[in-house]
């Protein structure tokens, strides 16, 4: 065989393993966006066996200065993440920063909105909108707003999943998941990243790091990575490194874990009963791997854990897991954000006043979408005023958002 013919059999077979290789690819991908991630992937900086890690650019003098300038009534502002529906009253979609905003943005400046499918008319009107509430928290409080979705891919992708945005769908990350190849994992956080990034987001309420230990969870069945442990804490870790990889930060939910469930917690109240002895060997591996890597938002959800804390008191509001499990014994030092205070398993036994006040005593960094943010905001203002909350424990939490803000500005995530 001549040299011509070897080199055209040569050349045959490896385009043929780059079809099959890009065909792998999760669906939803188009051609240059293909193309960004194969190029990516040869690249050395994006090895998704690497293990990644993230660092902040931001010293403890700069945070410091910034606290000191901040009211409490700023600082506790700064606390609650909310819709753009929540803060200025109205049930109605909001699709852009107007004048109510802006009115009700001066006399709380919270700390972040989370926007919803119904808020997103367009990739121009979306950006325009974000932008404009930047322009406003900047001129308020001298900082960004943390800018939030939940992205998770498959059945919760609140920007994919509008047709009008744009944005090709990813699938299920138990289809991910099922694969056990985490470069898939890695393709999808980063295309999202690059999406989210463009429209102005900079928090996506992703990944999922629930352990499917309960086949017959129906909320987390097609959310989860899946019910092996070590599995859920690489897939994680590989979506993340991609999501960061655009200055998106990722959040790991459901703390201390919701795959064991049974029921939903947006309906009512919600109940594992695993010890503590159990999570750790299963549900806390990846957010124990969260909190090596520097996972800067940790998601804590509502269910019970009475084997663990003796009573059905939900996990945001339980200072044995905020404190004892995420700060204690997992040793993270990020921003512990609660699952939306709307939900049922808290609205069904807490006013948004008792709830806001038991979270942050419990340890939470930040509050999201408390079912009424007027009340949730006083009641905290007023247990710090009359003492039964410390300003000491207002800072302690401030401090970590005011951290993530900076980094925000000053570098990239990965």
């Amino acid at each position: 065989m001549s040299v011509i013919a070897i080199i055209s059999v040569i050349s045959v077979i490896i385009f043929g393993a780059y079809k099959i290789y890009e065909n792998s690819l999760p669906s939803g991908f188009n051609a240059s966006s293909r193309e960004s991630i194969l190029s990516n992937s040869r690249n050395k900086s994006h090895n998704a066996t690497k293990k990644y890690r993230f660092r902040f650019n931001v010293s403890n003098e700069e945070v410091d200065k910034i606290l000191k300038s901040m009211t409490l009534e700023d600082k506790i502002a700064q606390m609650f993440m909310v819709t753009p529906e929540q803060l200025i009253g109205v049930k109605n979609a909001v699709t852009s920063t107007n004048r109510a905003t802006y009115k009700r943005f001066y006399a709380i400046p919270v700390g972040g909105i989370m926007y919803k499918s119904e808020n997103l008319l367009d990739p121009n009107q979306t950006k325009n909108m974000i932008s404009s509430f930047q322009s406003l928290s900047q001129s308020r409080v001298s900082l960004p707003a943390l800018i939030s979705v939940d992205e998770e891919g498959g059945t919760v992708a609140r920007v994919s999943k509008n047709h009008a945005m744009n944005v090709k769908d990813s699938p299920n990350m138990s289809d991910v998941g099922a694969s056990k190849k985490t470069i898939k994992a890695l393709q999808i956080g980063r295309y999202m990243g690059k999406y989210l990034s463009d429209l102005g987001f900079n928090v996506d309420f992703a990944p999922v790091a629930d352990v499917l230990t309960n086949p017959n969870n129906e909320l987390m069945r097609k959310r989860s990575f899946g019910s092996d442990s070590n599995l859920v804490t690489n897939m994680t870790s590989a979506f993340t490194q991609g999501l960061q990889s655009s200055n998106i930060f990722a959040t790991y939910k459901h703390f201390p874990g919701h795959g064991s469930t049974k029921e939903d917690s947006h309906k009512g109240i919600t109940i594992s009963d695993l010890n503590e002895k159990e999570l750790e060997h299963v549900d806390l591996k990846p957010f124990k791997d969260a909190s090596e890597i520097g996972v800067q938002f940790i998601m804590v959800s509502h269910v019970s854990y009475p084997k663990v804390t003796g009573d059905n008191t939900p996990a945001s509001m339980s200072e044995k897991i905020v404190t004892g499990l995420a700060r204690k014994k997992l040793k993270y030092d990020g921003v512990l954000i609660s699952d939306s205070m709307g939900m049922g398993a808290i609205t069904n036994s807490f006013s948004s006043g008792q709830a806001a006040v038991q979270g942050i005593r419990a340890g939470l960094d930040m509050l999201l979408c408390p079912q009424d943010i007027s009340v949730a905001y006083k009641s905290v203002l007023r247990a710090v005023r009359n003492g039964s909350i410390s300003e000491k424990r207002i800072d302690e939490s401030v401090r970590r958002i005011i951290r993530v803000k900076l980094h925000l500005e000053s570098s990239s995530l990965n």
